[in-house]
C-alpha cells in the first residue's frame, strides 16, 4: 500500500454515518473505485491545523449515461433534454450522458464538526459544473433511498423524481433523480 491510501484510510476511519452504505464505500471501496476510473471520490475538510484534518464530508462522482422515459418528460422538459442527449426509439427514451454523485455523506462522528447537508450539496455541485466545463452537458442525477427525508432534501436542491425504481446490489429500492447545471 503506498504512503498516500495509507493518509487516505487514516482520514476514512473517523467517518461515521447513519447509512452504513455510505460508511463502507468511503473505508473500503473509494480506493479501487478510484483505481478502476469508476468514480472519483473528493474528501471534504476543514483544517484544525497544518497537520491535523476534520474529514467532515465526502462525496464520489462517475460519468454515467440517464435513461429517461420519454413518458415522464413534459414537453417543455423534453426540449431540454433532447438538448444534451439523444433519443432512443427502442426504449422510447432519452439517454443523456451525465455525472451520477454516487455518493454523498456527512461525518455523524461526535468529534467532527460535521458540515450541513446544504454546504455539501453546494461543494459537490460545484465540482459537478467544473467538470461538465471539461466535459460539456448539463445534467447530474444521484439515486437515493425511498425515504420521504431525503427525497425532500434533494428536491430542495433542485433535483427532480424520475418515475422510475431501481434495486441496488444488496436489494435495496432507490429512486432516481436529476437536475440540470
Amino acid at each position: 500500500m503506498e504512503n498516500g491510501e495509507q493518509y487516505f484510510y487514516s482520514i476514512a476511519e473517523s467517518f461515521k454515518s447513519p447509512n452504513k452504505d455510505v460508511e463502507t464505500f468511503l473505508k473500503a471501496k473509494a480506493v479501487q473505485a478510484t483505481k478502476l476510473n469508476t468514480a472519483t471520490t473528493y474528501l471534504v475538510y476543514k483544517e484544525i491545523s497544518p497537520i491535523e484534518i476534520d474529514l467532515v464530508g465526502y462525496f464520489s462522482l462517475a460519468m454515467k449515461m440517464l435513461t429517461l422515459k420519454k413518458s415522464s418528460l413534459s414537453s417543455s422538459k423534453e426540449k431540454v433534454i433532447s438538448r444534451f442527449g439523444y433519443y432512443d426509439e427502442d426504449s422510447d427514451s432519452y439517454k443523456v450522458p451525465a455525472i451520477l454523485v454516487a455518493q454523498f455523506g456527512r461525518n455523524f462522528d461526535d468529534e467532527s464538526a460535521s458540515v450541513s447537508g446544504n454546504d455539501l450539496m453546494t461543494i459537490t455541485l460545484n465540482q459537478v459544473k467544473t467538470a461538465l466545463s471539461y466535459l460539456s452537458g448539463k445534467t447530474v442525477f444521484l439515486e437515493c433511498e425511498k425515504e420521504q427525508k431525503l427525497i425532500d432534501f434533494y428536491k430542495e436542491q433542485g433535483f427532480i423524481l424520475l418515475d422510475n425504481e431501481i434495486t441496488s446490489k444488496n436489494s435495496k429500492e432507490l429512486l432516481q433523480m436529476y437536475r440540470l447545471i
